[in-house]
């Protein structure tokens, strides 16, 4: 009887753990997720209006550096989560890999593209840039749904992955500029309005 007891007590003690670990992986990590949303949404945005007014629109392009301090601030904003969090689990640790992951492969894509469009003297490879990053972000989303059982992140999932066909879809109409609309729709969709879901079921739990 006392075995059976401490096996059942450990269990409970095991699942209060893991609902304490998401508890505060909404209350903490989606901060982060909202940040990169709205920085990526305003930046796509802008980037779409330069290109209506610039004369030489590949101008515009550069507005994306805004990327870099946006990466920085970030990582300061996970950095003081993770600090904050009381409870470190082998799952919160993956979803954090995934998304290293994302972002190295997003740096590497960036510059196989741009380094292989200087090779060959042409700027068509540029087109796979939007609906690549929107893939690996479904990528990314999905995953951090499965881990963490939140249903909003994984209709962020297919909003990316939708994302990234509609952007093939803009360059079939001859009608690329409008990617960015799309990006930008995504990343308040996907990753913005999930993270708020996330932020208020938080403060409901507390």
């Amino acid at each position: 009887m006392e075995k059976n007891f401490s096996e059942q007590d450990s269990l409970k003690l095991i699942n209060e753990m893991i609902n304490q670990a998401r508890n505060n992986f909404q209350k903490g990590s989606s901060n982060s997720g909202i940040f990169c949303g709205y920085v990526v949404a305003a930046t796509a945005f802008a980037n779409f209006t330069l290109i209506q007014i610039l004369e030489n629109p590949h101008q515009s392009y550069w507005i994306w550096l805004v990327m870099i301090p946006m990466m920085i601030i970030s990582g300061i904003i996970d950095k003081k989560h993770k600090k904050q969090t009381r409870v470190k689990t082998h799952i919160g640790k993956i979803v954090s890999g995934v998304w290293n992951a994302f972002a190295i492969s997003t740096g590497i894509l960036l510059i196989s593209v741009y380094g292989t469009a200087y090779a060959i003297n042409s700027s068509y490879l540029g087109i796979l840039i939007t609906p690549v990053i929107l893939t690996m972000m479904g990528v990314a989303q999905y995953a951090t749904s499965v881990a963490f059982r939140f249903s909003p992140y994984l209709y962020g999932a297919f909003i990316f992955w939708g994302g990234a066909l509609a952007c093939v879809a803009c360059y079939l109409l001859h009608a690329g500029a409008l990617q960015f609309i799309v990006l930008g729709i995504c990343a308040i969709l996907g990753l913005c309005i999930p993270g708020h879901i996330a932020n208020k079921k938080a403060e409901e739990n507390v």
